[in-house]
């Protein structure tokens, strides 16, 4: 770490706190010009300001000392109304954690992501999803039990709630940094929600990763050809193709698509969407069923019931790397908001006793698990 404050970190707290400048200028009885030189790094940041903000309890002072990354692009899975000043939020917190991710899984001494390259299947996605079920020792018609343990098994970080105790099925429901890819790469839920949502979203951000490494801004549209070859991988990871043409008709009824959700915990609504895709509906039957789950109430809630997955590596990493440690300790030693700390992690100090998850002996072992939990279906 650096001796003095780094102005870059002034944004990164400001970001987490949901500030402007303006606020945050104000909170300091200082100019807002003032703090634009100090986080462009014009001027110098004030070692007394850093120990100002550091004593007001959100970060410790080492929390301004630590190097600012490259900002590469995130990309989202969100609705098209989600907020800018939510999203800075987010990607300040995606941020702290794909830091802290890193660090802990390195020292943990996991194994970087490996990840199919794309120009091995011609950048085909329903390609890449069969080779990322191969490479889950996944039998090709069989569902995928656990989308998270399969993304850890593949080297990716998973946290399944960046911000515990937001509103669930927000505006803003997962992110990843596709730069990171070929490293040790994180993907977030953001707020809880339900299984068959965060197990499409996490396949989701999968495919960028796999995808869109060299991604140089944003995606804003989620209707863009990035946003929809995501979807057709997720959708194609969690039901092989040959299962939606097998199973599905123009004839099935909108009741008829749940026994396809309980067994391969995806949602009616992107089973209809994957199947339009695909042409094995038309788009005016897409259209109407769409219109009878709206009818019947399954926009918010709809039946049979997908447990949501819990993370095991991202717990796991941190606590191997800090056994003993309350996180406030840990926080003042590694730079990090108090706070976030506290969201993920127990503050319990336990030696994690299970063995990191190995690739290779996930490949040998059988799969013998079931889907996640689901209610019978009310036919």
């Amino acid at each position: 770490m650096e001796e003095t404050p780094l102005g870059g970190r002034l944004s990164d707290y400001r970001d987490l706190l949901g500030w402007s400048q303006t606020a945050l200028a104000d909170q300091l009885g200082v100019a807002q010009a003032f703090v634009s030189q100090v986080e462009r790094g014009d001027k110098p940041f004030p070692e007394t300001l850093a120990s100002d903000l550091a004593g007001r309890g959100e970060v410790p002072f080492s929390f301004f000392l630590v190097p600012t990354r490259s900002v590469a692009p995130v990309t989202f899975r969100k609705k098209a109304s989600a907020s800018v000043r939510d999203e800075k939020r987010i990607v300040a917190e995606f941020r702290e954690a794909a830091r802290l991710f890193e660090a802990v899984s390195r020292e943990a001494g996991y194994h970087e992501a490996r990840l199919p390259a794309p120009g091995d299947f011609e950048g085909d996605a329903v390609l890449l999803a069969e080779e990322v079920r191969r490479r889950g020792g996944i039998d090709p018609d069989e569902p995928v039990r656990n989308v998270t343990r399969l993304m850890e098994r593949l080297g990716v970080g998973v946290v399944s709630t960046l911000e515990p105790g937001h509103a669930a099925e927000g505006e803003h429901v997962s992110i990843s940094r596709p730069a990171d890819a070929n490293g040790r790469p994180l993907v977030a839920m953001i707020a809880s929600c339900s299984g068959d949502r965060q197990r499409l979203s996490l396949a989701h951000e999968l495919a960028h990763l796999i995808f869109d490494q060299k991604l140089t801004h944003g995606i804003r549209s989620t209707r863009s050809p990035e946003e929809r070859r995501a979807f057709d991988f997720a959708s194609a990871l969690l039901v092989p193709d040959r299962i939606i043409r097998h199973a599905v008709s123009e004839s099935v009824t909108l009741q008829g698509y749940l026994p396809l959700k309980a067994r391969y915990g995806i949602s009616v609504a992107a089973l209809i969407q994957r199947a339009k895709r695909m042409g094995v509906i038309s788009e005016d039957r897409a259209r109407s069923l769409h219109i009878q789950r709206s009818s019947q109430g399954w926009t918010k809630h709809e039946p049979v019931t997908v447990v949501a997955e819990k993370t095991r590596l991202w717990q796991q990493s941190y606590r191997r790397v800090f056994p003993d440690m309350p996180n406030h300790d840990v926080a003042g030693q590694i730079g990090q908001c108090y706070k976030l700390l506290d969201d993920w992690f127990e503050d319990v100090p336990e030696v994690a006793a299970d063995k990191v998850v190995s690739l290779a002996s996930w490949r040998q072992r059988k799969v013998g698990a079931q889907v996640p939990r689901a209610a019978s279906p009310s036919v």
